[in-house]
């Protein structure tokens, strides 16, 4: 029976070894649950809304492209973001005004006002126009346009 006995005496500190030494391993690798994350990257930054300069040159392209020559009157942003860039302009026989309203961040042109008139007073738009002499109708002014 010593033989039994001291077996079992063995084994005990065997066991409670191996398992203080395995839990110590366990504690020593252990690492955080939670990996540290970056903070959250900010919310992409508003378009750089066009300035002075480009809203000018814009309008010159525009109206250089219709064929004008142009002179620059005004052009200023308004407190909706639009630019307003208006002209003087000079053409094969017009004159008249250009007025062009971009977008401020988008840059689309979003409105054209052409009132360039012939030098003898007419729009080139003006298509029912057939000269003078047409005699008084019902309804119409002494003088026809």
């Amino acid at each position: 029976m010593r033989g039994c006995g001291v077996i079992p005496r063995m084994r005990l500190p065997l066991l409670l070894g191996s398992l203080l030494l395995s839990s110590g391993c366990i504690v020593a690798e252990t690492r955080p649950s939670h990996p540290h994350r970056p903070p959250p990257r900010p919310p992409p930054s508003r378009p750089v809304a066009m300035g002075y300069d480009e809203a000018v040159r814009r309008g010159f392209d525009q109206c250089r492209a219709r064929g004008y020559r142009c002179d620059l009157k005004e052009a200023h942003l308004t407190g909706n973001d639009v630019w307003k860039v208006k002209f003087r302009v000079d053409g094969r026989g017009e004159k008249g005004h250009l007025h062009l309203d971009y977008d401020a961040y988008s840059r689309n042109l979003i409105k054209v006002n052409d009132k360039v008139k012939d030098k003898g007073g007419r729009d080139w738009d003006d298509d029912d126009w057939d000269g003078p002499g047409r005699g008084k109708k019902k309804g119409h002014a002494r003088r026809d346009d």
